[in-house]
């Protein structure tokens, strides 16, 4: 999210940010000055409530929707931000944190609450897509792992941008792996949870 920020600021893009919670909004804001507090969404509820927050911000950059919404979290989250998409709009999904167990084991409930979210999962049909005029697109980086030569050209490109490096917001040990993905899992970090090896 904030080397995407960052990306955006680069190209000069209005954004609209979202966050977990209200302990990251002072982070972008010292992150990112150019941004107004209007401009960030702390996501309380999906559905409606979200749709509104999202309506307020994109009113305070005065745009009528948004070009492109990159999502990492899906969930309750996904139809309002495609409702604010523009004709033309494109959402990328590249995670699903809203579906990510929390803790360490799922147990009866956590199973029967993840195949609930499964079942109510946001659903696009591909007919109606026209219409819209939008796009609905994904893309993970594993698919790289066998493609070093397109990962070195994404990393290229990238690097042209001259982004600041990435913030690091937590550090572990390598034997406390466990602890940095629970660290991770919370929702509670801001920047990258790097595993250091000694």
């Amino acid at each position: 999210g904030l080397q995407a920020l960052a990306l955006c600021q680069e190209l000069g893009v209005d954004v609209v940010a979202t966050v977990g919670s209200p302990s990251k909004v002072a982070l972008l804001l010292e992150r990112f000055p150019g941004l107004k507090p209007e401009q960030i969404v702390v996501r309380t509820a999906g559905g409606q409530t979200f749709e509104h927050q999202l309506k307020a911000a994109l009113e305070s950059i005065t745009q009528p929707g948004f070009d492109l919404v990159l999502d990492a979290v899906l969930g309750d989250y996904f139809q309002p931000a495609w409702k604010c998409m523009k004709p033309g709009g494109r959402h990328i999904v590249f995670g699903a944190a809203a579906m990510t167990p929390s803790g360490d084991k799922l147990g009866i409930f956590g199973w029967l609450r993840l195949a609930w979210q499964w079942l109510r999962r946001p659903m696009v049909d591909p007919l109606e897509l026209p219409g819209e005029n939008k796009s609905l697109m994904s893309f993970n980086l594993i698919y790289c792992f066998n493609n070093a030569e397109e990962l070195g050209r994404l990393i290229d490109e990238c690097m042209n941008f001259n982004l600041p490096a990435p913030k690091v917001g937590h550090t572990y040990p390598f034997d406390r792996a466990i602890d940095a993905l629970r660290a991770f899992q919370s929702g509670s970090t801001t920047g990258k949870v790097v595993l250091t090896v000694e």
